[in-house]
């Protein structure tokens, strides 16, 4: 057995539990429920999940008295150095974090290194290289979403504990929890957000103590998944929320910086084919700059666009370059033509010039 194929059959596996009605998210629980892996976990001082009742995914946890409250600072000092809000921060930045290190080598697995390797001591290229090997076999699971969801979920853990205790208050709890569940935007279910945290929680044991660590970490993490993907209490039967009028394909946390050397303007226009079905360009074409903010000119389409399709503003917007090639990189090498310029996709895959005729002009 391969280390990811217990997360593949957790991937495919079915809620064992019976149907109910959909649930949605509040703005409130959302947060709260992202943390579920580790609520599951027992902080000495902390309210239990007997003690909180049904409720206990959902609300603010707390402290039962202040003896409680002196216990779990304690517990977050003598573990892991959190006193206050900075040093809270400043752990799970230096700690948990590994999605940083997902993209680093994302980077060099897809051509695009983000540093030289030359830059790095011998010790420190092969630590490097051997931690990258270790996260590729996750590469295919969890794609461009890396290890967010580990970073999410630790993060959140964290800040909750932290405010049950008073480290911090519950307008800073709000204000740091908010940027991660900006970045939750990057998933479409629990499940989906499950099976990255557990990639995560893999590479994390694995850069902490090697492959066993990772195993049995591995196994701990689908373990507690399971649990709340079960449970009606959490993640069961709900929702997951898509703040965006628009249900697009890729998401900004899942943006990569691909025209690093792009200096002119940069707004385009595309259609909901490309952003939201994520079809490839089958068709596109730069015209003289207009409307549209820093206008590069470029229009994209997935090429079978019809009139009536087009004459609809709601099924076209305004994209940055970067944005639209991370859903198409083939065309990164088009984009200096110049005006009057226009590509087709062949059957062969690859992108042909022809003269200038917009998909709605065509007969």
């Amino acid at each position: 057995m391969t280390f990811t194929a217990p997360i593949l059959d957790f991937q495919s596996r079915r809620a064992a539990v019976p149907f109910q009605p959909p649930v949605l998210c509040s703005t409130a629980a959302f947060p709260l429920l992202l943390a579920g892996v580790p609520a599951l976990r027992k902080t000495p001082g902390l309210a239990t999940i007997e003690d909180a009742g049904e409720a206990y995914f959902t609300s603010v946890p707390f402290c039962l008295s202040g003896q409680g409250r002196q216990a779990a600072r304690v517990h977050l000092e003598q573990v892991f150095g959190i006193t206050d809000r900075d040093s809270l921060v400043a752990f799970c930045q230096n700690s948990i974090h590994v999605h940083r290190e997902y993209l680093d080598f994302e980077s060099f697995w897809e051509g695009r290194p983000a540093f030289p390797l030359e830059d790095l001591t011998p010790q420190a290229r092969e630590r490097f290289q051997s931690l990258s090997d270790f996260a590729r076999q996750f590469q295919p699971i969890v794609g461009r979403r890396g290890f967010l969801a580990w970073d999410i979920s630790e993060t959140l853990g964290h800040l909750r504990s932290a405010c049950a205790c008073e480290l911090i208050s519950m307008e800073e709890y709000r204000q740091l929890s908010q940027y991660w569940v900006e970045q939750a935007a990057a998933f479409h279910s629990w499940t989906e957000y499950a099976v990255g945290l557990v990639c995560g929680a893999s590479y994390w044991a694995f850069r902490m103590g090697g492959e066993g660590d990772a195993a049995s970490y591995r196994d701990l993490n689908l373990r507690l998944a399971g649990q709340l993907l079960d449970s009606k209490q959490a993640w069961a039967g709900r929702i997951w929320p898509r703040p965006q009028s628009k249900a697009y394909k890729l998401s900004a946390p899942e943006l990569r910086p691909l025209l690093t050397d792009w200096a002119g303007p940069s707004g385009c226009l595309a259609t909901d084919e490309i952003t939201v079905s994520g079809r490839k360009v089958g068709y596109c074409y730069r015209e003289q700059p207009g409307q549209v903010d820093r206008d590069s000119g470029w229009r994209f389409f997935a090429g079978d666009e019809d009139e009536a399709y087009l004459s609809d503003p709601s099924h076209l917007a305004v994209y940055d370059l970067n944005t639209i090639c991370n859903y198409d990189p083939d065309l990164i090498p088009l984009l200096g033509a110049p005006y009057g310029s226009a590509y087709a996709r062949g059957e062969d895959g690859a992108f042909h010039f022809e003269p200038l005729n917009p998909p709605d002009e065509k007969g």
